[in-house]
Parts: structure tokens; C-alpha cells; sequence
């Protein structure tokens, strides 16, 4: 399955590299500025004479030499021609002979035992004789001066260039904790959102044009249910969605490409024939480079949102639906109401109109998907005062549909108003009994016996208002069927409701809830 792209890791830094190599060079100047003074010390004396001194030696030697061929030309003996040239401060000549023998001196005095001495040797021209010119050399600290200075310079440079390394290796921890420091925070911050993205249940997903790429992450083809082969490109999201919903996807698209505002659309994913729909919320931000449009966005699941707000659409009709149906019922009983003793018409109006409340309280907690028919039974025996060993409640599991709730709730109030002033629960020895079924055509009977002892006492009515309001309700709102039979043991009603007021599948008894108060 394709994943977004993973940064790729940065290569080392050359910098340690390049520090330690700075380090090497710096120990290695420091190493010879140390080393060079012990050896270069015994070439010091021979620095001055093999520099200048013996330039100008040579030069003096050759001028000697021509003087002394002009003087032998003048006189032959070569002590004479040596003595009448001038001799240069410091120097001392000699004539030396075919055989090595010297034939004359002049100049300084001949040189000390230990003396460090210079010499050059000029033949006389026309002679056969050799001019020999000896200078004695320079002391040797007049050497170690430039070797000195060599190595103070060099010591020098590599102070310079150790504190430059010590700045450069400063400046590269600073580089180094600042690099550890934003790749912490990056790290921190794609965890954050990589956790805020799976608490949300998004998904992300970016596609390029120019290429035709997409790329997501695991919940984007979670989501979108993908799992296609290669590298998909804009077609294969086109793919997923219901074509009903792809002109609403273009225009988002489109919209976004004009003004570059964000894209928000809700679309239909493509299903089998025979599955539910599937919702995703699709937003989108264009970024633009190059000429080319790359996209980013998120995409989420809101199949559980839609069916939701579906829900509540159903039931804002239904509720509105049954509003109008509660306040018809209501004036059906003013209407009938008032026909009775005006001493109880508040009394009564008040208790039929509670027994509406009670049911459209039931009715709001099931979100008006229908009422377990024990649960409303015997919220109408509490609030009537039936002991409960007085009252005896039979039958299968059964969901009374929405459309039978109330109007059962005003029935079953009849039924245990009536039993309260004349029947069974008028007498503390009086019992009752609810029992009920379901039918094979899937309606619903339900049989109300009460039995007390002794004569029935005559109060009770046959043709009163609690009977027209419940042959009203149960034959001309509900389309069934009352019949009333008064025993020697008290009356018996027998209530048949169609199949359209039970639910198809009866749902599992609710928890009884006491709404008397």
C-alpha cells in the first residue's frame, strides 16, 4: 500500500571532517615550529657564508687577481706586484705557486686557531699562479637571527591558527546543537500530527499534476478502501467517487485553481448496488510552482455523520408530525371534556393531557423509534396507584410502533381511570390483569380483565366519555377493534391493533422508567 514520501536523511555534515583535518594541520605547525631551531641550529654558521659573504668574496677575489696581473706585468717579482695593490679590510691574499707553495701574503693576519674562514682562489691571468682571497667568517649569532624569526613566526601561525580552530570548533557545536534542536522539534512536531490526524480519523493525501501522482497515507486508502496496483494518478480518485457527485468535485477543484481559497465538498464513494451509501469529506489547497499545481489535503469518513443528520431530519418530521397529532388530540378532549361535570373538567383534562406527556416523554428517550408496550403499561398502573401485587402484567416482548403510542397511552389511562373510580382499583381487595399477544397476521390483542369481589357496583360506564374516547381512538385513529364485555367479576376489554402499530422486529425490554412524578 502507498505511503506518503519519506524524507530522505541528510547526508553527514563535513564539518567534523574539515575540523579535524584543521586540527592535524594545526598540531603539525606547531610540531615543525618546535622541531626546526634543533635542525636547522647546525647550519646557522654557514647561512652568511654561503649567502652573501661569499658572493663578495668571490667578486673581491677576481679584482685582486686582475691588479695583480697588471702589477706583474710592471714588475715580475710576485711579493712586489702582491704589496703594491690595495687589500680590502678584513681580507688576506696570497700567491700561490704551479707547486702549492704560497710565494706572498698581504692583508689582515693570517687566522686564528678555530677561526671559521671563507676562501676563494682566482688564477693571475698570463701567469701560472693562483690569487687565494680568505675572509674570515661571521660569528654565529648573526645566523640565528632570521632562523629565530623563522620560528617565532611559525609559532605564531599556529597560535593564530589554533585560536581560528578553537572559533571554527565552537562555531560548529553552536551548528550541531542547533541542528539536534530543530530536528527534535521537527520530530516532535510530525509526532503531534501523526496523532492529531488518527484522533481525528483524517487521512492525507497530495497530487501532482504535472506528473499525474498521488500519494497518501494508510488512512486516506483506509478510507477510500484502495489498494491499486503501480502508482495511481488523478483518474483512479475519480474512480472512487459516485459519478452523481463528480461535477461537485470539479467544481471545488476548479474554484480553488480560480481564486486559490480552499476546496470543501462532501462526496459519495462508488458502491456495490446493494450496499449503503459511503460519505468522505474532501478538502483540498492548491499550492503552485513552477507553473505546475500540486495539491494537499485531508480526507475523512462521514458515512456515520450523514446517516446522523438523517436521522435527525426523520425525526424533526416526525416530532413535528406528532406535535400536530398531540394538539388535535387535545382538542378533541376539551371538546368532549367539557361535556362532563364542570367540578372534575379541569381535573380530568389535566390527567388525560399528562397521560400524553408521559408517552411523548417515552417517545423523545427512544428518539420515537416505538415503546416496549410492558414499560408503557406500567408507567400508566404507577401513576394510577396499582398495587403491585393487585396487578398482574403477561405477554411476549412487543414495540408498540410511534404511531400507537400516545393513542395507547390515552386508552390504557382510560382503562385504569375507570378501574380507579369504579372498577377493581377502587376496592383494596380488587385485582387486575393485563395480558397480550401477537396475532398471526403479526397485530396485536390485548385483554383487560378486572375482577373484585362482590356485586359490580353500578357506577361504571358504558357509554360515557372514557368509551367514546377510546372507541375514537383504538377503531378511527388506530384502525382496530374495542370489545367490552362487564362480567360478574368486572369488566373485560379485548383491544385488537393492526399490524402497522407493532414493530416488525420487537425490541428487547426497556429498563422502567418512573415518570409519575
Amino acid at each position: 500500500m502507498m505511503q506518503l514520501p519519506v524524507p530522505v536523511q541528510k547526508a553527514p555534515s563535513p564539518r567534523p571532517v574539515r575540523r579535524a583535518a584543521a586540527l592535524r594541520a594545526s598540531g603539525l605547525l606547531l610540531v615543525a615550529a618546535l622541531l626546526l631551531p634543533v635542525a636547522l641550529l647546525p647550519l646557522s654558521r654557514l647561512v652568511p657564508t654561503l649567502g652573501m659573504e661569499a658572493k663578495t668574496l668571490s667578486e673581491e677575489a677576481a679584482t685582486a687577481a686582475g691588479r695583480v696581473a697588471e702589477a706583474l706585468a710592471a714588475q715580475p717579482d710576485p711579493a712586489a706586484a702582491l704589496a703594491a695593490i690595495p687589500v680590502p679590510t678584513g681580507l688576506r691574499l696570497a700567491l700561490v705557486g704551479p707547486d702549492g707553495r704560497i710565494m706572498a701574503r698581504a692583508g689582515a693576519e693570517a687566522e686564528q686557531a678555530g677561526e671559521t674562514c671563507l676562501v676563494a682562489e682566482q688564477g693571475v691571468e698570463g701567469t701560472p699562479l693562483l690569487l687565494r682571497a680568505t675572509r674570515a667568517a661571521a660569528p654565529p649569532a648573526a645566523g640565528l637571527v632570521p632562523l629565530g624569526a623563522a620560528v617565532l613566526a611559525m609559532l605564531l601561525l599556529a597560535l593564530l591558527a589554533r585560536q581560528r580552530e578553537a572559533r571554527a570548533a565552537a562555531a560548529a557545536a553552536e551548528e550541531e546543537r542547533r541542528d539536534a534542536l530543530r530536528t527534535a522539534a521537527l520530530a516532535e512536531s510530525e509526532a503531534q500530527l501523526r496523532l492529531a490526524l488518527a484522533a481525528a480519523a483524517l487521512g492525507c493525501w497530495s497530487w501532482d499534476e504535472a506528473s499525474d501522482r498521488i500519494d497518501w497515507d494508510a488512512q486516506a486508502a483506509a478510507i477510500l478502501g484502495w489498494c491499486p496496483a503501480g502508482q495511481p494518478g488523478g483518474a483512479a480518485l475519480r474512480d472512487c467517487v459516485d459519478p452523481a457527485d463528480l461535477p461537485q468535485l470539479d467544481a471545488a477543484l476548479d474554484q480553488t485553481r480560480r481564486n486559490g481559497e480552499a476546496a470543501t465538498c462532501e462526496l459519495r464513494l462508488r458502491t456495490a448496488p446493494e450496499s449503503p451509501p459511503r460519505w468522505v469529506e474532501l478538502h483540498a489547497q492548491a499550492r503552485r510552482r513552477h507553473g505546475t499545481i500540486t495539491w494537499h489535503g485531508v480526507i475523512s469518513d462521514i458515512t456515520a455523520r450523514r446517516h446522523a443528520e438523517e436521522q435527525q431530519r426523520l425525526l424533526l418530521r416526525e416530532v413535528d408530525h406528532r406535535a400536530k397529532n398531540t394538539l388535535a388530540v387535545v382538542q378533541a378532549l376539551l371538546r368532549l371534556t367539557r361535556t362532563e361535570d364542570p367540578a372534575s373538567f379541569l381535573p380530568r383534562v389535566e390527567a388525560r393531557i399528562a397521560a400524553l406527556s408521559r408517552a411523548h416523554t417515552l417517545l423523545a428517550r427512544a428518539r420515537w423509534r416505538g415503546i416496549d408496550l410492558h414499560q408503557l403499561v406500567e408507567a400508566e398502573m404507577v401513576r394510577h396507584g396499582a398495587p403491585e401485587a393487585a396487578r398482574h402484567l403477561g405477554g411476549p416482548p412487543v414495540t408498540l410502533a410511534a404511531i400507537a403510542t400516545q393513542p395507547m397511552a390515552m386508552v390504557l389511562h382510560e382503562l385504569a381511570s375507570n378501574a380507579g373510580r369504579h372498577g377493581a382499583l377502587a376496592r383494596p381487595d380488587g385485582a387486575l390483569s393485563l395480558n397480550w399477544r401477537l396475532l398471526p397476521d403479526g397485530g396485536l390483542e390485548l385483554a383487560w380483565q378486572e375482577r373484585q369481589p362482590g356485586p359490580v357496583r353500578g357506577g361504571t360506564a358504558r357509554g360515557g366519555l372514557g368509551t367514546r374516547i377510546m372507541d375514537a381512538t383504538v377503531r378511527d385513529q388506530l384502525g382496530g377493534s374495542v370489545a367490552r364485555d362487564w362480567t360478574p367479576e368486572g369488566l373485560r376489554c379485548t383491544i385488537r391493533l393492526p399490524v402497522a402499530c407493532v414493530l416488525a422486529s420487537p425490541t428487547d425490554r426497556a429498563e422502567k422508567t418512573d415518570i409519575a412524578a
